[in-house]
């Protein structure tokens, strides 16, 4: 490469050829750039080289392996840049579809959560009241009773008594109470969670969420991570590759899902299907691309090139 030559590419030739590529690709039309069906085959032939190959796993075991060996201490940090917007996200009102939260409810485990909760408030409130009035009365004459100690004794243990079996019919009523209601409940969990009324009190709730997360020690939310086993879910998200890549067809499904987003483009660019909205992110990618190709020009690889073909 002679002198001249690199001094010209260095005072924008490089950065002219950056902009050609990138103003061609974003106004050509995306169905000149993309073949489904020859991209369907590389995309499902990379999927499978990549389920095949153990060392895949082994990669992405070893990176979990070594972020969990550097939890860092203290809490975690999130700038006040983005916390804030992070909760006017969580605090907005939204309002549930009732339909919806009602399927999601109607689970077992709902139903003995809810059993559960509710008869223990049941039974704990029901043992604060006295037994009847008139069990209470005749106990309580054998213990005026004074001197004679027996009798007062023997009162005393059929207050216990009442109150023991006050109590079993308690519990045997709550649990019947609950088998019989346990459906309503859930029902009105529902409607809670769905009443307009309550929008901002479940938006300040979410909001709460994301506070106590934010001011919880790392150590301690790594904590509940451990106890997803991680080692577990790397090897059930392997079990999930190979299982996708192992279907006959693959291909026509990457096919198909490709020559529906090529049909949905209606022959527009990318620089039209973004509406303006490349302008942040490509030239960013255009300022990187113009430094890495000034950068180029003063390796020896990109100088043999240009010997090759430019000079001959």
């Amino acid at each position: 490469m002679t002198p001249a030559a690199r001094e010209r590419l260095l005072a924008g030739g490089t950065d002219r050829l950056v902009d050609l590529m990138l103003d061609d690709l974003l106004d050509r039309p995306i169905t000149e750039l993309v073949d489904p069906a020859w991209l369907a085959r590389q995309l499902a032939a990379t999927a499978r080289q990549a389920a095949a190959d153990p060392q895949v796993e082994a990669f992405f075991r070893a990176r979990v392996s070594d972020a969990r060996s550097r939890v860092p201490t203290g809490r975690p940090t999130v700038p006040a840049e983005l916390r804030e917007p992070l909760r006017d996200v969580l605090s907005r009102p939204y309002v549930p579809d009732r339909e919806l939260v009602g399927r999601l409810l109607d689970h077992n485990t709902a139903r003995l959560l809810l059993r559960n909760l509710f008869q223990d408030l049941l039974v704990a409130f029901a043992r604060k009241l006295k037994p009847p009035a008139a069990a209470q009365r005749m106990a309580g004459g054998f213990g005026g009773l004074g001197g004679f100690r027996g009798l007062q004794k023997l009162g005393e243990g059929i207050q216990n008594f009442v109150g023991e079996e006050f109590e079993a019919q308690v519990e045997a009523r709550a649990r019947e109470f609950m088998d019989a209601g346990v459906q309503r409940l859930v029902e009105k969990m529902a409607d809670h969670l769905c009443n307009p009324a309550l929008v901002a009190d479940y938006g300040a709730w979410r909001a709460h969420g994301l506070d106590v997360l934010l001011a919880t020690e790392m150590h301690q939310l790594a904590a509940e991570v451990e106890k997803l086993d991680p080692d577990s879910l790397v090897a059930t998200g392997a079990a999930l590759v190979r299982g996708i890549a192992g279907q006959e067809a693959l291909v026509e499904q990457f096919e198909a899902m490709l020559t529906s987003a090529m049909a949905a483009s209606g022959g527009r660019s990318a620089r039209e299907l973004l509406g303006g909205l490349e302008a942040h992110g490509i030239e960013l990618v255009r300022s990187v691309m113009r430094e890495r190709a000034r950068a180029l020009v003063d390796t020896e690889g990109f100088t043999r090139w240009w010997d090759e073909v430019v000079e001959g």
